[in-house]
């Protein structure tokens, strides 16, 4: 078997995640056998924690300096300083990579595509390396020249490419990879019966991403005026301590608390609606299942920037305030006018075959490099 790649991801959010076992299946459908690494948990379970309870810390107490931090970081380079912290790791990460034997090294996370870069640079590695980025809006933060390929979901990174100074051939256009289910192409009415949901009844996910980053108690006491009771999948992610708080709420919809499950995709199928923050991987999956996509209290900086890209392409709405939530949900979820222009924007921007075509590229320049090399 030929030497495949290693990728890394970070479980800060569940995102990055599951866009690596995306790819680790399409790599092993054409015959490799790629580990996926949670590099900072791998590098020290002190390092895990610390990255993501400071992040996760940062967005609940102060979301507003995470979204200066970001959007200043368009003009300066304020995120080299992870590069810096990296150098600390860089002999144990170099060990896991000289352990593994890998031909190329992929990334689905901007923090640990910092650590790999500190890596090549430190060690002088002659080893491909590749980030996937799964947001939607392309960021200068992302740019470094140890980076040999950019694989995005902004169709405008020609002009990202020309602005920061980068040749455009690093970059190629795939998608945000998601996980492959032929079972999403089943009638909606098929998946509920499935799932044990009522066909005839509307179907509402609200969700928070991995981690339950929403106030579920405040979005299901706005929906009590909707005209008829409805489904109400309250995806909570890893976040267990809320599932109690949920059971105690009185309701005239019908409550069901989901904890992280492989079966996201099949409920997002499943719904006439999404409410959640604007997480890539969420927002990539609400895509290919046509799902109409409400955005509610987005992580300030880059969910910004989705949120932003998916509304001005009509395939999302956005609620300021929990007093928008019932007027607009109203209007998704019953007015054909309103979800009709959603579905059909969602449908042509959704690109299911990421994985496959992010891995048949990668293939590719890994190919194109040794060829060159000879």
């Amino acid at each position: 078997m030929e030497r495949g790649p290693l990728i890394f991801s970070a479980s800060i959010g569940n995102g990055h995640n599951q866009a690596a076992k995306a790819l680790q299946v399409e790599f092993q459908n054409k015959g490799y056998q790629p580990e996926i690494i949670d590099t900072f948990y791998s590098l020290s379970p002190a390092l895990h924690k610390f990255m993501l309870t400071s992040y996760v810390n940062l967005l609940k107490v102060g979301p507003r300096i995470w979204q200066k931090i970001y959007f200043q970081a368009e003009k300066y380079p304020l995120f080299l300083f992870l590069d810096q912290f990296a150098t600390f790791f860089v002999e144990s990460l170099h060990a896991t990579v000289k352990s593994n034997r890998c031909s190329f090294l992929v990334s689905t996370h901007p923090f640990v595509t910092a650590f790999l870069v500190r890596l090549k640079s430190k060690k002088q590695l002659n080893l491909p390396l590749y980030t996937v980025i799964t947001d939607f809006v392309l960021h200068p933060a992302y740019l470094r020249p140890e980076i040999d390929g950019y694989f995005t979901s902004d169709p405008n990174f020609t002009d990202f490419a020309k602005l920061n100074n980068v040749s455009d051939d690093r970059f190629f256009p795939t998608g945000i990879p998601i996980p492959n289910l032929e079972s999403i192409d089943q009638p909606k009415w098929k998946v509920r019966n499935d799932l044990g949901l009522d066909p005839q009844r509307k179907v509402l996910i609200i969700a928070g991403g991995g981690i339950g980053l929403t106030n579920y108690a405040q979005v299901i006491r706005a929906l009590e005026c909707l005209p008829e009771p409805i489904q109400l999948l309250c995806m909570i992610g890893h976040n267990y301590q809320v599932k109690e708080k949920i059971s105690r709420i009185k309701s005239k919809h019908e409550l069901k608390v989901i904890e992280f499950t492989d079966k996201f995709l099949l409920y997002l199928k499943a719904s006439d609606a999404i409410l959640s923050k604007a997480g890539g991987l969420t927002m990539a999956e609400s895509l290919v299942c046509e799902t109409p996509i409400i955005i509610h209290q987005p992580v300030p900086g880059h969910e910004e920037h989705n949120a932003k890209f998916l509304i001005d392409a009509g395939a999302a709405l956005r609620v300021k305030g929990s007093k928008e939530i019932p007027t607009t949900i109203k209007r998704v979820l019953y007015e054909e006018a309103c979800f009709g222009p959603m579905i059909e924007n969602a449908r042509k921007l959704k690109k299911p075959n990421a994985a496959n075509e992010i891995v048949e590229q990668m293939l590719l320049l890994v190919k194109e490099q040794q060829h060159a090399f000879r």
